[in-house]
């Protein structure tokens, strides 16, 4: 979502404080990995990735939207699969700043990288998010709590001298997700009269449950990058994440050098 700033806070200390922030947060994830890894037990693995996705926010009434996100996941600066990612959903406001909403999500991952599954998997999840916004100054910030329902199938070989795979056993999972999103406005930085977008977040993901599963970092995500407005409900977004990834039952982590590309569409209602 776009956010019209109404200020006259210096742009260039505006800039700053996003851009110390955000590299702030992209230096937790090797940090992280290091003090919780010593090196004769776990093994790490910087790697290369690029995701194209995007998200559609369209209004059905004035409180109700119908919400749909989507990317396309790939290795190796994109020559090789990784994982494909669907969620559709419905979202009600609240109270101005306020939204809520759930939905579904649908997963197809590929054993990728340096440090691959046994096995291709499929994941099917439920979630539901409370998202809070507001502005200070030139800045408008966003807080996502989403919590998600997972349930994970191996695609297992099936019977002998078929190269068809069956669904395995399903794991079931609980996570935690937090994000917080900071953007402002490049007022000397325009495309088709419109600014350019400067943004920075960080999302937090955890597993819940399970004697080793309380509240651990299962994943972080760091990403700075220009939002290129194209009309008043559309942009792309073009940015860095640096995605910290650990796997206990390996006793791996990875870290993904991601470009993220991103098409987003706003609606307005009626």
């Amino acid at each position: 979502m776009i956010y019209r700033q109404h200020s006259a806070t210096s742009r260039g200390s505006v800039t700053r404080t996003i851009c110390s922030a955000v590299i702030g947060s992209v230096l937790v994830a090797p940090t992280a990995a290091a003090q919780s890894s010593t090196p004769t037990s776990w093994q790490t693995r910087h790697q290369d990735a690029v995701w194209v996705g995007g998200t559609i926010d369209r209004p059905i009434t004035k409180k109700t939207a119908l919400w749909f996100d989507g990317s396309w996941r790939r290795m190796a600066f994109g020559r090789e699969p990784q994982q494909l990612l669907l969620r559709p959903g419905v979202q009600y406001t609240v109270t101005n700043g306020v939204r809520i909403a759930a939905g579904y999500v649908y997963v197809a991952t590929a054993p990728y990288g340096a440090l691959p599954a046994a096995n291709p998997t499929r994941e099917h999840r439920s979630w539901q998010q409370l998202l809070l916004t507001h502005r200070a100054g030139r800045v408008a910030f966003t807080q996502r709590y989403r919590l998600e329902q997972r349930w994970l199938f191996p695609l297992v070989p099936g019977v002998a001298g078929s190269a068809d795979r069956e669904y395995g056993d399903a794991t079931y999972q609980n996570r935690l997700r937090y994000m917080g999103r900071a953007q402002t406005e490049l007022s000397q930085v325009k495309v088709k009269g419109r600014p350019v977008l400067l943004y920075g977040w960080n999302e937090l993901l955890m597993p819940l449950g399970g004697p080793t599963q309380t509240l651990t970092i299962g994943q972080n995500r760091a990403s700075v990058g220009f939002g290129i407005p194209h009309s008043p409900k559309l942009r792309t977004e073009i940015g860095y994440m640096n995605l910290y990834n650990a796997f206990p039952s390996r006793r791996a982590n990875e870290v993904n050098h991601t470009l993220w590309v991103s098409w987003h569409y706003t609606g307005a209602a009626k």
